[in-house]
């Protein structure tokens, strides 16, 4: 049914006050991960799963997870659901139309009859995000959340980078690490120049894939800084390869705005930076 990793929940939680909290849900091909905030976006609930390829295939045995977590029956007066991969493409919203949404991805990437296309907006970029999300797991959301809104994660990164504070001028990487995957975005002062993701098994691939737009855009390594997210250790390989080759490598910090509470504080706070901007997605 998958197992439980990860489980914080702050003596402030409430359960009678669930009514003005938000629930945030980011599933993946291996994961599935919530996170409960209150009215003052101060982090009430943080709870992570372990699961494989076989559950999240199988609505019917996900659904069995979410009946089975007390967190997840309770009433919330916002409920985000976000959905990891890396079949997505972004549209300027002044070329997007609805009614064509499907032709967008048909150089990307190949849509099968059980999948379903959408489309987040992005407002603060002027951008329409267009993505892949398998028709059992669109039912099934609607059905065990219902009234919910659906996102790709590289919405929830791009709001979540969108509220940073910028410190230097020029250009910047982000990169982002979920499910076997690697998301990398490029901003100069507020403007996105690049947006892809990457499927990566080593430190090797990941910084392979990092440095593809600085040697497409002509930036040098030591001197553009790269902003990383996820589930990454400062300790690892896959940081250690970064900072060799970008000195300015370092760990993305959320929004102020965004408050843990004593059980969450001890937590990096960029491993959940996904969560945090799903929050923000309109």
């Amino acid at each position: 049914m998958g197992k439980i990793i990860k489980d914080l929940i702050e003596d402030t939680f409430v359960k009678k006050n669930t009514n003005i909290y938000e629930l945030s849900i980011l599933m993946g091909v291996d994961s599935f991960d919530f996170m409960v905030l209150d009215s003052r976006q101060h982090l009430q609930a943080l709870r992570s799963y372990s699961v494989g390829p076989q559950l999240m295939a199988q609505p019917s045995i996900l659904a069995s997870l979410v009946q089975g977590d007390e967190l997840l029956s309770l009433p919330y007066r916002t409920v985000r659901v976000g959905w990891a991969n890396g079949r997505n493409t972004l549209v300027p919203q002044r070329l997007y139309n609805e009614q064509k949404k499907e032709s967008y991805l048909e150089h990307a990437t190949d849509i099968a009859s059980a999948e379903v296309v959408l489309a987040d907006g992005l407002p603060g970029l002027n951008l329409r995000n267009v993505y892949v999300l398998p028709k059992g797991l669109e039912s099934f959301t609607r059905q065990y959340f219902s009234g919910c809104r659906l996102f790709h994660i590289s919405s929830a990164l791009l709001e979540g980078i969108n509220k940073l504070p910028v410190s230097v001028e020029g250009p910047r990487v982000y990169a982002h690490l979920r499910d076997g995957l690697l998301f990398v975005f490029v901003f100069e002062d507020k403007n996105l120049l690049f947006s892809n993701a990457f499927p990566f098994k080593s430190a090797k691939d990941f910084i392979y894939f990092l440095l593809l737009p600085y040697h497409q855009f002509g930036y040098k390594p030591g001197r553009v800084p790269a902003y990383l997210s996820g589930q990454l250790l400062e300790d690892s390989d896959i940081f250690r390869e970064a900072f060799r080759y970008i000195k300015q490598a370092s760990f993305v910090e959320p929004p102020a705005f965004f408050h843990l509470g004593p059980r969450a504080s001890g937590e990096p706070r960029h491993f959940y930076f996904d969560l945090l901007g799903l929050s923000l997605c309109g």
